[in-house]
């Protein structure tokens, strides 16, 4: 790896060809890229070492980062509240929660856990990432040894100290149900749960329609909905004279 980690590397190519691989769907290729990256950098932080009550509980440029990025401060999503169902997801020893959110004076939680160091949302590479995509996608080639082998090396960093007992899947079928709901309880605001539900919902098991309600009115996004598509800006429209994207 580079000396400053916002330099590119080998292992950050690596792991931005196992992301972009894993969004379309190319798990074989995901596989390889995920497992070289691993190869050059593979660093995890012990989360035990964490102190839940810093207002932010990583610095920048972590052991766990191999290219340091951010994303575009929206201040809508930092201070937005944390879903209860997801808050309701980690069990009574897995220091995630107290690391990524702070216990709002209201009972709402908000996020602390970025990997910038501060409240702006991390959009670079890191380890954990990497060990998730592999495990995936072990699962999805009827490997469920590996997979749950991936798992839990990351995990057994995440529970408090003497606790973590390791997964286990029955089938490779259960072993994607387990990884896929412990990467949204790892990768929060990455910036990749969007692009998560896009791929995920062409498989009708994973499918979810979106439903909030805000001022007593709901609003409901259903699986494989068109407004999943982004719209095409409109100064490249004006350029090129292509039609927008249906929403």
């Amino acid at each position: 790896l580079p000396k400053i980690a916002t330099d590119p590397s080998k292992a950050s190519a690596l792991a931005l060809l196992a992301r972009l691989s894993l969004s379309m769907g190319e798990f074989d290729d995901a596989l390889t890229y995920s497992g070289q990256s691993l190869s050059l950098f593979n660093a995890l932080i012990d989360y035990n070492s964490i102190n839940p009550e810093a207002a932010n509980s990583f610095t920048a440029f972590n052991q766990e980062t191999s290219y340091y990025a951010i994303q575009a401060l929206i201040t809508v999503l930092v201070n937005a509240n944390i879903s209860p169902e997801l808050i309701n997801s980690y069990s009574a020893n897995d220091l995630r929660k107290s690391v990524f959110f702070k216990l709002n004076t209201n009972g709402t939680y908000s996020f602390k856990g970025s990997y910038t160091g501060s409240i702006l949302p991390f959009a670079g590479f890191s380890s954990n990432e990497l060990y998730l995509i592999q495990a995936e996608c072990y699962a999805r080639k009827g490997n469920t040894v590996d997979a749950m082998k991936s798992l839990n090396t990351l995990l057994v960093k995440r529970f408090k100290a003497g606790t973590f007992i390791p997964l286990t899947a029955g089938s490779a079928e259960a072993a994607l149900e387990i990884v896929l709901k412990e990467r949204r309880k790892e990768l929060v605001y990455r910036g990749m749960r969007w692009q998560d539900l896009r791929r995920l919902n062409l498989e009708p098991k994973f499918a979810i329609s979106l439903s909030r309600v805000i001022n007593g009115q709901t609003y409901i996004l259903p699986a494989n909905d068109s407004r999943y598509v982004f719209p095409i800006p409109n100064y490249i429209i004006d350029a090129t004279g292509i039609a927008q994207n249906s929403r």
